[in-house]
Parts: structure tokens; sequence; C-alpha cells
């Protein structure tokens, strides 16, 4: 019974190491979110919101060397002024990071509630991008920003 509950524990003890090993083995190829299309926006959230609604970023394939981009701020009523800024980023994997490659301009309107942009861009074969956009809402002197990071897309 003994050599029982030692061998349990000395199996107990090999899986665990090993599922620590396999789990800190990570490469700079690997990508840090699943592929796809949509938006995720940023966990920083605005602590105590008066104007800020939302703010999102898309990322489309439309061709094998073309992407759409979208973006959009919301507030939740007419504000003096509300903007999007928006960065298109590459995954490079010899430094295992996002890196800017093209800014795309950013949108403002004045006495709204929402501003969107979109645009298309050119991009290499066989590289993973995404979008990261800044949103801002001003009104009566009072500024509101979160940012946004799209999921991202596998140029084939």
């Amino acid at each position: 019974m003994n050599l029982l509950k030692r061998s349990g524990l000395l199996l107990a003890a090999v899986v665990f190491i090993t599922l620590i090993m396999a789990v800190g083995e990570s490469s700079a190829d690997e990508i840090p979110m699943p592929v796809g299309t949509g938006s995720t926006q940023d966990q920083n959230t605005i602590q105590a919101s008066k104007y800020f609604m939302s703010g999102n970023t898309f990322i489309q394939m439309i061709s094998s060397t073309q992407v759409r981009v979208t973006g959009n701020t919301k507030a939740y009523r007419p504000v003096d002024n509300i903007k999007i800024d928006m960065t298109l980023q590459r995954w490079d994997s010899a430094s295992g990071q996002w890196v800017d490659v093209l800014s795309l301009g950013s949108a403002t309107n004045y006495s709204s509630s929402i501003v969107s942009l979109s645009k298309e861009a050119k991009v290499l074969k066989k590289s993973y991008y995404r979008v990261w956009g800044v949103h801002r809402v001003m009104h009566g002197g009072v500024v509101e920003q979160n940012t946004s990071i799209s999921t991202y897309v596998f140029v084939d």
C-alpha cells in the first residue's frame, strides 16, 4: 500500500512537471491571440466615463494583397469633438512583437455622437496583421480616451 502511494505521488509529480514545461515553452513565432476578424476592446476601461461609450477596430482580408480596416468611436450623446486614429500592425516573428507598419489616418466629427473610418491597405503575403485604434471624445473641456485592438488575419 505504501509503495502504491509513493508510485502515485511520483506519477503526479512527473505529470505536473511535464505540464509546467509544456506551458512554459513558446517561441517568437507564436501569435498572442486567436485568429479571426472582429474587435476586442482593451481591458483598460475608463472608470468614470461621462461621454465615451465605445471604440472598436476591425480588420478583414479582401484579397491576397489587401485588407480593409474599419473603426468607430461612439459617445453617449453628441459631443464637441469625437475622433478615431488607426494604425496597421504586422507580427514580427523575429522580435516576437507587433510592429506599426502604416498609419491609416484619423477621422473627426464635431457635434456628433459617432465617427467612423474605413481604409484599404496593401499588405505582404504570409504575414499576420491587426489594427490598433485610439478613440477620443472631447466635450466641455473633458477628454476621455481609450484604445482597441482588433483580432488579426493571416494574409495567405
